[in-house]
């Protein structure tokens, strides 16, 4: 009886553990069609905070040159384009004639910690204002927020591997 109620506990811990813990996740828009130019320069939009700036310097790493989000907004200025002007198939066209080949849009949401808690990222060709990538991500979560558990599945800016995802899809 004492080892039947000893599994029943164990058992019950494991479940608790496993469902009350979760890695980041990442999701992706379908691809239409292929990239049909080569982008290898990013102007970023201003207004993403510190998660834009994050996937900004981890696709300078990965050799894409980044036009960071206060450069963007002066050439807005300068374009006399708007926040929403910029999205749209003018606007891109006048991104193009700058010499950029894609606009990356990266919106997050902070968590309890200072860490982002989940982001959307948007990233559309400035040659024909095609979305090129779309990525969702969620930061991991385990147990009571702040507990030892929780801070070891959540990731930092740098960890979110937005990068890598995008990076994959124009390259």
């Amino acid at each position: 009886m004492k080892n039947k109620r000893m599994l029943v506990a164990l058992l019950s811990a494991a479940v608790i553990v496993t469902t009350g813990c979760a890695t980041s996740k990442m999701s992706s828009a379908p691809m239409a069609s292929q990239v049909k130019h080569s982008v290898s320069v990013i102007a970023l939009a201003p207004g993403g905070g510190l998660l834009t700036d994050a996937v900004g310097i981890e696709l300078a790493n990965r050799g894409f040159t980044i036009i960071d989000p206060s450069s963007t907004s002066s050439m807005m200025v300068r374009l006399n384009l708007d926040e929403i002007e910029i999205s749209r198939p003018e606007g891109l066209a006048k991104l193009k004639d700058q010499g950029i080949d894609a606009f990356l849009i990266v919106r997050a949401a902070g968590g309890y910690d200072q860490q982002p808690q989940s982001a959307s990222v948007r990233m559309n060709s400035t040659h024909n204002g095609k979305l090129l990538a779309g990525i969702t991500w969620q930061n991991g979560y385990g147990g009571m927020a702040g507990s030892p558990a929780d801070r070891i599945m959540r990731k930092g800016l740098s960890e979110s591997a937005i990068a890598t995802a995008l990076s994959e899809r124009v390259k």
